[in-house]
């Protein structure tokens, strides 16, 4: 194919957009493509002999009032549009891939689709970095106004949206973008691996005598919240052990430096290239990840590749907490006592370090740059196919009557005619509704067992998925969308698009049911062989599978009297947290416990009990 990368800056390792093209760059190069791409800069081999062969089509800077100085402080520039040179680079290729919604990208577009070619965008600005470089950090109604300017003057003209994380990509469907979003990581080089402490440059020695070292990585701008590890480090019990290096450079580095002089071991300040920060890494013994705003976390994911456990911030506007394979493995935003607490643990766990270390190291592995690399070759092939409304799509007047009707009219309904009419009812190992996103299971035994999932769940709304023909039926067909039912493909090749969409759900915070049995068994007894669906969605999203079993019961009391067929009694059980292990192996250990699980709810029903 020929591809056409068009970004405002290029081959300038300073932040994840421009580190993450450069390397798709390099890999499309290596596997026989012909790469374009249109930056600002001067006319100049690239230093780089990976990207020997580029065609770049070079562009003045274009200077814009305020905005080009703030950008200048971030390393970055604004690219002026040159439409004899934006012709020659887009005209012929297969795709064009635009990175930047600034005046560069958006004339990109409107070329690419005078000369019909395909186009997508990737979103790589988070506005939550705008609004905190602005001085609005505070205000959030100010990042929902840049999400939705974004959408109304660029990314409403694309089919397909790349977006380096499952957190940014649920963020755009939360503000309406229908595009299809395309989750594919920024990559990690393949450099960045385990090894010895005195590789690639710094010797453990070189600065650094016996403290225990912690490393944090990435621009100094007040988002990025180094100010929290220091004072974090000043609360530890063992602050007189630790030395922290900030790697990187920005416009805060002089307030951080004067943050940091108090600290018991002076703190090292520097931007080293990649070689150097490889070796640096494996010199350090803690990673520490407290940026309040990330699309993905590049940097966290290189110190973790390395082998280098992290702890990172719990932010609700950050993407990186999905990397935490463990409590011990987040803190809470902003607060560094929590920080501490981390720290110290991992300070006193050399053990479970050393466990953590490994598990991280094989997580790296799926992160390599080349995986992301094919994965936007797919992507590439299939552009400019006309998009389809994703997995639960309704416009907002159809979800506020959907809404007003599931808790008005069908909840109470429901409940009359599971529990009044056909003797029902609900015992829970918890008494609390999971909070978050989360995957729940049943068995599949009676018409009305997703009733009783919603009853057992509330005030949760569950998202049902359903076979199509369930939605299709003229009669019940719209009953089963109001109630939150979505259609799962019977093409195989849909099905990826559709978990995807999934795992958007999931991080947006809702509860998504699956009865992993699949076809409906009446009054069956024992559970049949599970489909591994939901416990692919809850590997991949990292949320807890919520177990529920339906058990039968003799009718008693007035009951026995009318009743010919056995009672229904649904059983909420304890969620299954995500495991400490890579995705696929979480599938598998989930699938067998959660069976196991509800095995138990339905022939030990004396361990739960009723609210």
């Amino acid at each position: 194919m020929i591809i056409t990368l068009v970004i405002d800056t290029f081959n300038i390792n300073n932040n994840g957009t421009t580190m993450s093209a450069t390397r798709f760059a390099a890999g499309l190069l290596a596997r026989g493509h012909t790469v374009r791409v249109v930056t600002c800069g001067e006319p100049g081999e690239p230093s780089d002999p990976a990207l020997d062969g580029l065609e770049i089509f070079y562009l003045p800077e274009l200077v814009v009032p305020i905005a080009s100085r703030l950008a200048h402080r971030q390393n970055t520039l604004f690219a002026k549009p040159d439409r004899e040179v934006l012709t020659t680079a887009v005209k012929g290729a297969d795709v064009v891939h635009i990175y930047q919604p600034w005046p560069l990208g958006r004339a990109a577009e409107r070329i690419a689709r005078e000369l019909g070619v395909p186009a997508i965008a990737g979103f790589h600005i988070q506005p939550e970095n705008v609004t905190y470089n602005i001085g609005l950090g505070w205000f959030r109604p100010a990042a929902h106004l840049v999400y939705l300017l974004l959408r109304l003057t660029f990314y409403g003209r694309f089919a397909d949206i790349h977006c380096p994380s499952t957190f940014i990509a649920a963020q755009l469907r939360r503000h309406g973008y229908r595009a299809r979003l395309h989750v594919i990581s920024n990559g990690v080089d393949a450099a960045f691996r385990p090894g010895s402490s005195g590789e690639d440059g710094v010797e453990p020695g070189d600065g650094f005598p016996e403290p225990f070292r912690i490393l944090m990585v990435g621009r100094f701008s007040p988002e990025k919240r180094q100010d929290v590890l220091i004072r974090a480090i000043r609360r530890a019990r063992h602050a007189d052990r630790v030395q922290v290096c900030f790697a990187g450079h920005g416009p805060t580095e002089k307030r951080l430096r004067r943050l940091a002089a108090k600290l018991p071991i002076p703190a090292r300040f520097g931007y080293y290239a990649q070689d150097e920060l490889i070796g640096l890494i494996r010199t350090c013994d803690l990673y520490v990840h407290a940026s309040d705003v990330e699309i993905e976390g590049l940097s966290c994911m290189e110190a973790f590749s390395c082998g280098l456990v992290p702890v990172i911030s719990d932010s609700p506007r950050s993407a990186t907490g999905q990397f935490a394979l463990s409590p011990e493995n987040l803190f809470r935003s902003g607060d560094p006592a929590s920080l501490a607490d981390r720290i110290d643990y991992w300070i006193e766990h050399s053990a479970a370090r050393a466990a953590a270390s490994t598990a991280y190291a094989q997580l790296g592995d799926l992160y390599e740059v080349d995986r992301s690399v094919k994965a936007i070759e797919r992507v590439y092939a299939k552009a400019g196919d006309a998009p389809e409304n994703p997995a639960g799509y309704a416009h907002w007047p159809y979800r506020l009557a959907s809404f007003a009707f599931y808790y008005a009219i069908a909840i109470p309904a429901l409940f009359v005619w599971t529990h009044l009419l056909l003797g029902g009812r609900t015992e829970r190992q918890s008494r609390r509704a999971p909070s978050g996103g989360a995957v729940t299971v049943c068995n599949h035994v009676h018409f009305l067992d997703s009733a009783l999932v919603a009853i057992a769940l509330f005030p949760r709304r569950p998202v049902v998925t359903s076979a199509p023909v369930n939605l299709q039926n003229r009669w019940y067909g719209g009953l089963v969308r109001l109630l939150g039912g979505i259609a799962v493909p019977t093409e195989l090749s849909r099905l990826p698009l559709f978990f995807a969409e999934l795992e958007l759900l999931v991080a947006r915070g809702r509860v998504v049911h699956f009865f992993p049995e699949g076809e409906l068994e009446p009054y069956d007894t024992t559970l049949r062989a599970f489909k591994r669906g939901a416990f692919h969605l809850a590997a991949q999203a990292r949320v807890p599978v919520v177990p529920l079993s339906i058990r039968f019961t003799e009718p008693t009391g007035l009951g026995r009297l009318f009743r010919r067929k056995p009672t229904m009694v649904m059983v909420r059980g304890e969620p299954i947290a995500p495991m400490e292990t890579d995705p696929h192996d979480d599938e598998a250990i989930r699938l067998d416990l959660a069976r196991r699980r509800m095995t138990d709810l339905i022939t030990h029903p004396g361990r739960a009990r009723t609210p």
